[in-house]
């Protein structure tokens, strides 16, 4: 049987698989047809929250303040005219107590008690003018008071002429009148119309002689007048401290507008960033604010590894295709009795590498996915990578035999550290990061694997330092890469075939060979969690370029150098 039929019918899925892949997520990201735009309403008022929260909260207190100043004010005339009526209640029964024996007597007619009455109740007029005193500046009387006989008749008079109203009748207002019939008796009556509050309230009482017959009434008025300063005074300081307390209610209705605003810009700009992984904003004062985050942040998750676990499914299933087939058909040829040994040998071992591959693409794939998850963490510690590099080329000896190739030797600044042992302080405070090992012992073994797999002689790792991070680079003297495959090199799924071209090479090694193509991409994942960068690129010179400056890190004529820069640890 030809050799080269057998080689065709195993590794014909593998030639298309690329395209195929390709072809899928290119339908995924480029749906035929285009949504439809629709025009949005334009809005004659198109307000921030701040001020909408702002003006409604200005609203309320205008509308609440106008109807409790109006109730209050409303409320304050009528009770302080009660206040005044009581206190001339109390005046008139004091007075008509006071001047029972000087009516029954008739000293109340003699001009002396009268004069002297006169000087207890002078003061201004209240019928021309408004009475407007003030507490500490008071020194006069605003009661008027007048005594009439059993009759009506006004006996004594307390203002001056021209008011005086001695001598005339006064049966027929109300206070005496209604006093006169034993009811009580009280009036209100305008002095002057051309002023506010120029009414005079009056309230009399009945002086009766020691039979207890009505013999005279006392009436005494007060001006309405005389409390309008205090109310007034009252009504300003009322309007002066809601006025302070409705600027500061603004002002906190303001901040508290403000803080709200900023804080749903916050959620916004995290919701539209959520396909970049932006750090969920914290609210102090805001615990609602808090769940909504955390619920979207949920949400995000569970949408993600739903999209993760379908699109995981879908590529590990095609991935597994083309093995799979090889597989079935080494099984089918296998069955084959007229089948000679060089060519029952060669389909077994092809059965043994894609068996291989595939234990290498489930393991590599769930290690990707773990990275790949939103949830993923890194268990940091502080990790010095000399020892480390040392131990992974150890371990890697028995490939490197087995390829024939060179041991692996390690540099730092150039100088050789391959078997080096006790390190100086200043070695390990320059090449020592805070990294996750089980994770970084990945990276740099699918680095080292690479490597291998490609070189044809030599493998060597350079490490040198700045002042924040630390750069790892291992070289590999194989062949170049093309420029297209430098820009997919740590794209999922990408590979490069390689043709060995060792003259030691196992008697496997005239099949094309093919990875995972996960492996960079892996390396390139874990790195960017630890906060650092990967690179590749050829170095040295070719035989297509011989005029190509040597790289100076490597004593190789060319290669391919993958580069991790990583954060040093901090003091």
């Amino acid at each position: 049987m030809n050799h080269k039929k057998v080689n065709g019918y195993i590794n014909s899925h593998d030639n298309n698989r690329s395209n195929t892949n390709q072809s899928n997520w290119y339908a995924k990201l480029h749906p035929i047809g285009t949504a439809k735009q629709t025009a949005k309403p334009e809005r004659l008022l198109n307000l921030s929250i701040f001020f909408r929260i702002w003006l409604a909260v200005a609203l309320v207190l205008v509308i609440c303040g106008a109807l409790v100043f109006g109730q209050l004010f409303g409320y304050v005339k009528p009770t302080a005219q009660q206040v005044i009526e009581d206190t001339l209640l109390d005046t008139s029964k004091l007075l008509a107590a006071s001047l029972q024996t000087p009516l029954s007597s008739g000293q109340l007619y003699d001009a002396d008690f009268q004069a002297q009455l006169d000087a207890a109740f002078s003061g201004p007029s209240t019928s021309n003018q408004p009475i407007t005193p003030e507490y500490q500046k008071k020194s006069f009387s605003s009661f008027r008071v007048y005594v009439t006989d059993n009759q009506g008749m006004v006996i004594y008079d307390s203002l001056s002429q021209p008011d005086n109203d001695e001598g005339q009748d006064y049966s027929q207002w109300n206070d005496v009148y209604l006093t006169l019939k034993g009811e009580y008796g009280a009036r209100s009556t305008v002095r002057n119309h051309r002023h506010r509050d120029g009414s005079v309230m009056y309230v009399a009482q009945p002086i009766n002689n020691a039979a207890g017959d009505t013999i005279g009434v006392v009436s005494v008025g007060k001006p309405t007048a005389s409390v309008r300063h205090y109310l007034d005074n009252t009504r300003k300081r009322m309007l002066i401290t809601a006025l302070l307390m409705s600027i500061i209610a603004l002002i906190l209705a303001g901040l508290v507008a403000w803080w709200l605003k900023q804080s749903i810009t916050l959620v916004t700009q995290y919701t539209g960033a959520l396909a970049e992984d932006t750090k969920k904003p914290y609210f102090y004062l805001g615990h609602e604010l808090n769940s909504l985050t955390d619920t979207i942040e949920t949400m995000k998750h569970r949408l993600e590894n739903r999209a993760y676990v379908t699109d995981y499914v879908h590529t590990l299933t095609h991935e597994l295709k083309s093995p799979l087939t090889a597989i079935r058909a080494s099984g089918e040829l296998l069955e084959d009795d007229e089948l000679d040994a060089e060519d029952r040998q060669m389909l077994i071992q092809a059965v043994g590498e894609q068996s291989i591959k595939m234990q290498q693409l489930i393991d590599r794939l769930l290690l990707l996915a773990k990275t790949e998850q939103p949830t993923f963490k890194l268990n940091r510690q502080l990790t010095p990578l000399l020892p480390l590099l040392q131990s992974l080329a150890k371990d890697n000896a028995a490939k490197l035999q087995q390829q024939q190739l060179s041991p692996i030797s390690i540099y730092i600044d150039d100088k050789d550290m391959s078997k080096a042992t006790a390190l100086s302080a200043d070695i390990l405070a320059t090449t020592s990061i805070f990294a996750d090992q089980f994770w970084l012992v990945q990276v740099l073994q699918n680095v080292l694997d690479n490597a291998i797999h490609f070189a044809d002689n030599t493998i060597n790792v350079y490490m040198h330092s700045t002042a924040k991070a630390v750069t790892i680079e291992v070289f590999n003297d194989g062949k170049w890469l093309p420029d297209y495959a430098i820009d997919k090199a740590f794209d999922r799924y990408f590979s490069l075939s390689h043709q060995s071209q060792s003259e030691h090479a196992s008697m496997s090694s005239g099949a094309l060979k093919k990875g995972t193509g996960l492996g960079l991409t892996l390396v390139k994942q874990v790195i960017e969690h630890h906060g650092g960068h990967v690179s590749i690129r050829n170095v040295g010179s070719s035989a297509n370029d011989a005029n190509k400056e040597v790289d100076t890190n490597t004593s190789q004529s060319s290669g391919v150098m993958v580069s991790l820069t990583l954060p040093l640890a901090k003091d």
